[in-house]
């Protein structure tokens, strides 16, 4: 009995001895989220693992309390069994090494002497199939940054084979050997009629040269520095060219980032398409990349440089030089090659015939690109820059033929804005306008007749008119200057200009939206606000209403109503009818501080004409593909690009009817007892004058209602300096040239 008690006693203190793992090693308590190299020691029987960080160079595992730095007491473990230890060759790799053990260092079932260790080696120490046997893991888990990388390489490749097995997939799509043979159309401009052309049609066959070799050496080097300068260095799509692009119109600016075989796929190919959205721009990336996958790049560049469209109904360099200069592309010098690329972006309008100015400016640009990347040097740019553009005869006749050309060229100009730069500059368009060619006849002899009897004494040598359709804003004529042979700057469009009292409309109608009654006296005192002294009333005393204010175009009643409503409220007026040009909130804005163009702020006017709807002044009514029709013979056919207010946000109701109706009774009274009797019809006729500081800007905006015309004038000079007029003078030019039209 003594003998069996004495050896269950032994058993249980053998199985205690055998369940037990400790450590004689005290290993520092690392700092969260610390990446060290470690151990995890488990014997089968345990839950959770006892962890060693290997901090030093070399750990000896085993019985031995005296010669082990991690002391695991177990029958099946030697005194020494094993160590760890830092490769001599690596010091960031550690060994195991079987340090003659009984039962033996093992890993995947085998038995090891000497063993390199990787992140989650699963060692066991004797051998794996006794229950008691000893685990270790290793764990060498990478740095975060390593892991990001490592991760990173991974995604991007996959996405990578994924893009390109796409792009394959893509490319079996379109077939694009061979190269059409296609020219296409010129983009036409037609009147309200749908018959009456704007501009003339070159009847002349189209050339090529058959070598990129052949062009003047010139040409091809505008080319580049202008369009598509890392031509030689994409493969079809610029990166570098989206992201500054994306960058540009961030910030507000417009910048392409086609390149020219992006450019010459659009053009040639018409599975790509004509839309204006990315899954167009998409097609275009697919069959510029594969463009480039089959040709040589000289290839693409003498193919976009004999078929690029350049106007009119001229397709490739060699058609615009023997045009232009009459003279061969092989015979273009640095000003004649970078005066036809610069006009590329919009060949109708900036061309030196029309506008000689701008296509000055333009060429510069390129000249000076030319420089800066070394294609030519600091003496020939210099060269190029000092000499005139020389135009044959016979461009200056065909393109003297244009009807209508301040109107003409402001038709592209919303044509770039509602298609973009891409397809402006490509081409084969149809567009319909609304331009009446009786009335833009009158307008433009009005204008000079009335600069040529008035101006002299008045001292104002320029001018301009737009009328509009007050029911949908379509501009029926537009007249930009006096001459557009001598001037071709638009100052309906373009020119930024004080519009005086022709402004306070957007106070008046801001008032009575709020539910002020235009009946409402207010006093004609001096006012002071905020820190400016502001006469009294100059044509009218004591206090009067807001209607008599308008016609007399009282200051000091038109900047309390704007007090009384506040200044906020007049900005989203202005805004509300179409005024995009920046508007300073200071009691200035009431009088005309901030500068609008005339085109827009006549537009304005479109709401109190039609009962409270605003529509947005536009030329264009319908634009067409002249490569996608029914009829190649009737352009009607021709599928629609853009309508005018298809999307319904081109046309609203900006204002109560009640507001219209009594704005344009409060108008009406400007022309029969106020500051507008020179444009006294009898016809119920309504507008504002406005006149600037100095009479430096003269003013008349008015309207017929039965008519439903609205025109807009403004006379003045382009260096600002002052008149000896007011804008009765506007008024009587608007008076005289309305009874003529309607």
């Amino acid at each position: 009995m003594g003998n069996k008690s004495n050896s269950n006693s032994f058993s249980q203190a053998f199985t205690g001895i055998w369940q037990t793992i400790q450590a004689q090693v005290h290993f520092p308590v690392l700092k969260a989220n610390a990446k060290v190299p470690s151990i995890y020691v488990k014997n089968g029987q345990e839950k959770r693992p006892q962890v060693y960080p290997l901090l030093g160079d070399r750990y000896i595992i085993g019985r031995s309390s005296k010669n082990c730095d991690i002391v695991i007491r177990s029958p099946i473990i030697s005194q020494t069994h094993c160590v760890i230890e830092r490769d001599e060759n690596n010091p960031l790799q550690f060994i195991i090494k079987d340090l003659n053990s009984t039962n033996g260092v093992y890993c995947g079932g085998k038995r090891y002497q000497s063993l390199n260790l990787f992140h989650n080696d699963l060692i066991t120490l004797g051998p794996p199939e006794l229950a008691e046997a000893i685990e270790i893991r290793y764990d060498k888990s990478p740095a975060n940054w390593v892991l990001f990388a490592r991760y990173g390489l991974l995604s991007t490749s996959v996405g990578l084979l994924l893009i390109l097995g796409f792009m394959v997939l893509q490319w079996s799509q379109y077939q694009v050997h061979p190269i059409p043979d296609h020219t296409g159309g010129s983009t036409v401009v037609y009147a309200e009629d749908g018959k009456t052309l704007l501009s003339p049609r070159i009847e002349s066959p189209h050339r090529e040269l058959e070598s990129l070799k052949e062009f003047s050496p010139y040409l091809p080097q505008a080319l580049l520095a202008s369009e598509d300068s890392r031509y030689y260095w994409h493969f079809g799509v610029d990166p570098l060219g989206i992201i500054r692009a994306v960058l540009v119109n961030q910030e507000g600016g417009r910048q392409g980032a086609s390149t020219i075989t992006q450019q010459l796929a659009r053009s040639l190919y018409p599975a790509v398409g004509r839309e204006n959205n990315l899954a167009r721009k998409w097609r275009e990336m697919v069959v510029a990349t594969k463009l480039e996958a089959i040709y040589s790049k000289d290839t693409i560049l003498k193919t976009y440089m004999n078929r690029v469209y350049l106007g009119i109904n001229l397709y490739g360099f060699e058609d615009a030089a023997q045009f232009y200069f009459d003279k061969s592309a092989r015979e273009l010098d640095i000003n004649e090659s970078a005066t036809l690329v610069a006009i590329l972006p919009a060949p109708n309008a900036y061309n030196p015939v029309q506008d000689y100015d701008t296509a000055v400016n333009l060429r510069n640009r390129v000249i000076a690109r030319m420089e800066n990347l070394g294609m030519i040097s600091n003496e020939e740019a210099s060269q190029a820059r000092r000499s005139r553009i020389e135009i044959s005869p016979k461009a200056r006749q065909t393109l003297s033929q244009v009807i209508a050309p301040y109107y003409y060229s402001y038709v592209f100009q919303e044509m770039r804005e509602l298609l973009g730069d891409d397809l402006t500059q490509e081409g084969d368009f149809i567009i319909e306008t609304s331009l009446n060619p009786k009335i833009q006849t009158i307008a433009e002899e009005s204008l000079k007749n009335h600069i040529d009897s008035n101006g002299k004494s008045h001292n104002f040598s320029q001018g301009a008119i737009a009328s509009l359709n007050s029911k949908n804003g379509e501009i029926i004529a537009l007249v930009g200057g006096k001459d557009f042979n001598e001037s071709q700057f638009n100052r309906a469009t373009m020119a930024q200009r004080q519009p005086g009292s022709t402004f306070k409309v957007f106070a008046y109608s801001a008032a009575l939206e709020s539910g002020i009654s235009a009946s409402k006296t207010y006093s004609c005192a001096p006012l002071l606000w905020q820190g400016f002294q502001y006469k009294a009333c100059e044509r009218t005393g004591g206090a009067t209403n807001m209607t008599q204010a308008l016609a007399q175009s009282e200051n000091s009643v038109a900047l309390r109503v704007a007090k009384d409503v506040g200044l906020s409220s007049v900005v989203n007026m202005a805004k509300k009818l179409g005024v995009e040009s920046p508007l300073n909130p200071v009691p200035g804005l009431i009088l005309g501080q901030s500068e609008v163009n005339l085109l827009e702020i006549t537009g304005a006017y479109t709401a109190f004409a039609n009962q409270g709807i605003w529509s947005k002044p536009h030329a264009i009514k319908v634009i067409r593909d002249g490569r996608d029709c029914e009829d190649f013979d009737n352009h009607t056919t021709c599928r629609e690009v853009y309508r005018f207010n298809e999307t319904g946000d081109e046309q609203k109701q900006a204002i109560k009817k009640t507001t219209a109706e009594t704005m344009n009774r409060m108008l009406q009274q400007v022309t029969v007892s106020g500051t507008g009797r020179t444009a006294y019809l009898g016809k119920q006729e309504a507008g504002k004058t406005g006149t600037t500081n100095k009479g430096v800007d003269l003013w008349f905006i008015g309207y017929v209602p039965k008519n439903n015309i609205l025109t807009g004038v403004w006379l003045g000079n382009d260096d600002n300096s002052p008149t000896n007029s007011s804008s009765s003078q506007a008024a009587l030019l608007w008076g005289n040239y309305m009874k003529k039209i309607l």
